[in-house]
């Protein structure tokens, strides 16, 4: 997974390189360039969470540079790289609203290099959150208005997440990798008095067990090899806000006593520091796996299992919801057009059909990477068609007849009503297009929506 997106400029193409193939082998996007006029040029036109850019280069100074940067971008961190004979100007950028500074030449072997860039990608992502979450107050919506769906399971998670979100309950989310856990969080968060205040996503696999306690609450100074200052911890950075604990049935047992005391005190005391700080902080927490079962297996503790599902949401898979596959599909053709700069008119029938005869092991994630990699492929001004679907959904659809003949006799009562929910999202509730798809009379098929209770005027655009 992607941790971040860095751009760094200095004019050594050694520095260049060194930098880039170490960012990118632990999981950093970068680009880089020798020329700080061109690098405000690629800032202008890409979202980056960090620059690195050297103090002295030709053409525009580190200072320049930064001061150029915040005429247009408030949002992305600045870190200038100084020799030691300049850091009175490195220490000018930082009350300019540079984040920190690296000397030359840099110490490659110094962990607290990559973990000031670390620190200042994540707070230039919190910053970015934060700006999205007020543009979407100002124009009066919220993440759950960006919840696509039809389906009834759905639209009752829709409903339950605006009871339960303006109260600080801490909420347990169910769902397979890829349903769309963090949304549902992301819209309890909006919806709540904490909008305005940070939301921080923690993936908890992503953390190894040695680093999670530093993680979470931070450390003083000094308190183990490499603490070379003081670190905040997601739970203090959060404070006022909301942090997402993603897949918590991952967190080791001898941590879990700690965020259970966090919990029922809402103290955390930093690794190495002796002062206790309050910190209010709403959790919403997320998992794959059984907890009950984990917790019967001696794997996850009881009092920490009930203290976090206080409220329960399950988000249903996409092979349970294939009514939402055409809306979905229409939204990320849309999303990446635009992101492209192609202009994409739709699908056509049968390249929809292998979307919804497929059951998306990766979910609505894996269903967005499919009509990424279609809108790339397919010409402009077209539609995207069966041959620019993966052959992975190719290979491995159902054998979903789409004639009412075979259905007829081999489906049941609850196939029916699925099978004509299908029928009528692939044609938007036009009737007739759905008979011809059928291959029945518009009668017959009219006949049959009556019988099993269908309405077509909900699946019209």
């Amino acid at each position: 997974m992607e941790k971040g997106r860095i751009l760094i400029v200095d004019d050594e193409e050694d520095i260049l390189h060194t930098f880039q193939m170490i960012l990118e082998e632990d999981g950093y996007q970068v680009k880089t360039t020798t020329d700080a006029r061109e690098g405000l040029e690629m800032l202008k036109e890409e979202d980056f969470d960090l620059v690195l850019s050297d103090m002295r280069m030709p053409h525009m100074s580190g200072e320049e540079f930064l001061r150029e940067l915040r005429k247009f971008n408030r949002i992305t961190s600045f870190i200038v790289m100084t020799a030691y004979g300049t850091i009175d100007n490195a220490v000018k950028c930082m009350k300019e609203g540079a984040f920190h500074y690296i000397t030359k030449p840099v110490d490659f072997n110094d962990l607290s290099v990559w973990k000031l860039i670390e620190e200042a990608v994540e707070k230039a992502k919190i910053l970015r959150e934060n700006e999205k979450l007020k543009h979407e107050l100002e124009t009066g919506r919220s993440e759950v208005d960006f919840i696509i769906t039809r389906n009834p399971t759905m639209v009752g998670v829709i409903d339950f997440i605006k009871k339960v979100a303006p109260f600080d309950n801490t909420i347990l989310i169910y769902g397979e990798s890829g349903v769309g856990k963090e949304l549902v969080a992301r819209a309890i968060h909006s919806l709540s008095p904490r909008r305005d205040r940070p939301f921080i996503a923690v993936n908890c696999a992503n953390i190894s067990a040695e680093l999670m306690e530093a993680e979470f609450f931070g450390y003083k100074k000094g308190a183990f090899t490499g603490a070379t200052e003081d670190k905040k911890g997601i739970f203090e950075k959060a404070d006022g806000g909301t942090v997402f604990l993603d897949e918590i049935g991952e967190i080791p047992y001898d941590i879990q006593a700690k965020f259970l005391r966090f919990l029922e005190s809402k103290e955390i005391r930093r690794i190495g520091d002796e002062k206790v700080v309050k910190v209010d902080v709403r959790i919403i927490a997320a998992t794959n796996r059984d907890l009950q079962k984990l917790v019967n297996e001696g794997r996850f503790r009881d009092d920490l299992y009930y203290r976090i599902g206080g409220f329960k949401i399950e988000i249903p898979p996409l092979r349970e919801r294939k009514e939402d596959i055409p809306l979905l599909v229409n939204h990320f053709i849309e999303k990446y057009s635009k992101k492209y700069g192609k202009n994409i008119l739709g699908i056509k029938p049968e390249a929809l059909s292998l979307l919804i005869r497929y059951d998306f092991p990766g979910n609505v994630r894996q269903l967005e990477s499919v009509i990424s990699k279609a809108v790339i492929l397919a010409e402009n001004d077209s539609f995207i068609g069966k041959e620019h679907i993966d052959q992975e959904v190719q290979i491995n659809v159902r054998e979903f007849p789409l004639e009412y003949g075979k259905a007829k006799k081999i489906y049941t009562e609850k196939f029916m009503k699925k099978y004509l929910g299908i029928l009528l999202s692939i044609t938007n509730g036009n009737i007739s297009q759905a008979a011809k798809i059928a291959k029945i009379e518009r009668q017959s098929l009219q006949k049959l929506i009556k019988k099993y209770g269908i309405d077509p005027s909900i699946y019209k655009k």
